[in-house]
């Protein structure tokens, strides 16, 4: 078993759109385990709530909005709260839950980022402010967020090699392409299969 020594503090080497995107993919390797059992009742409920997570995610990381992550992240907190019969399915889902915690802070990180600054009354030198310092704690937000989601991810299906080689290929592979510095957004980049990560294998 492979156990790299990485810590939520090795995402800030790269920005934001790509921090969620390693989260999503982390997450996406073990979507089907979030699932809930056939004949479960909620079992579509469940699915579609899993996907949107994941989706919202993903379109974070290529620059897209995430204009519902309010509803998006009550339904897979839902789902996740429901998840009771097995520590993998638990795992997996709150990989899903903090795949799209890890979008939410950073967009509230960019939205906070985005306010005008505040001037100081004697001359044009911004006074530091409540904001300056409440988008530093939400760009770490969403950083810890998808490191977790990885560290969840990576618990559902028990610290495979496999699972482990996959995510730290696509950490390296994404701070390869030098999409820019934490805590600014950076670049966009596809998660998916059809973006420069490539496909993966699912666990």
């Amino acid at each position: 078993m492979i156990i790299p020594e990485y810590t939520a503090e090795d995402l800030k080497r790269l920005p934001l759109r790509a921090i969620v995107a390693l989260a999503a993919r982390c997450a996406r390797r073990v979507e089907h385990l979030a699932l809930a059992p056939d004949g479960d009742p909620d079992s579509n409920a469940c699915c579609q709530a899993v996907s949107d997570a994941l989706s919202m995610a993903e379109n974070f990381a290529r620059g897209h909005p995430c204009p519902s992550s309010e509803s998006v992240i009550r339904a897979v907190e839902k789902c996740r709260d429901a998840a009771q019969e097995n520590s993998a399915r638990q795992n997996a889902l709150a990989a899903a839950v903090q795949a799209a915690y890890s979008a939410a802070s950073a967009t509230n990180a960019l939205d906070v980022r985005s306010e005008p600054a505040e001037r100081h009354p004697l001359g044009p030198r911004p006074e530091p402010g409540p904001l300056d310092h409440l988008k530093d704690v939400t760009a770490d937000l969403a950083a810890l967020c998808a490191f977790t989601a990885a560290v969840d991810a990576a618990d559902a299906v028990g610290y495979t090699d496999t699972f482990i080689k996959g995510a730290v290929a696509d950490y390296r592979a994404i701070e390869s392409l030098h999409l820019g510095n934490y805590p600014e957004a950076g670049r966009p980049i596809d998660p998916s299969a059809a973006g420069p990560l490539g496909s993966f294998v699912v666990e």
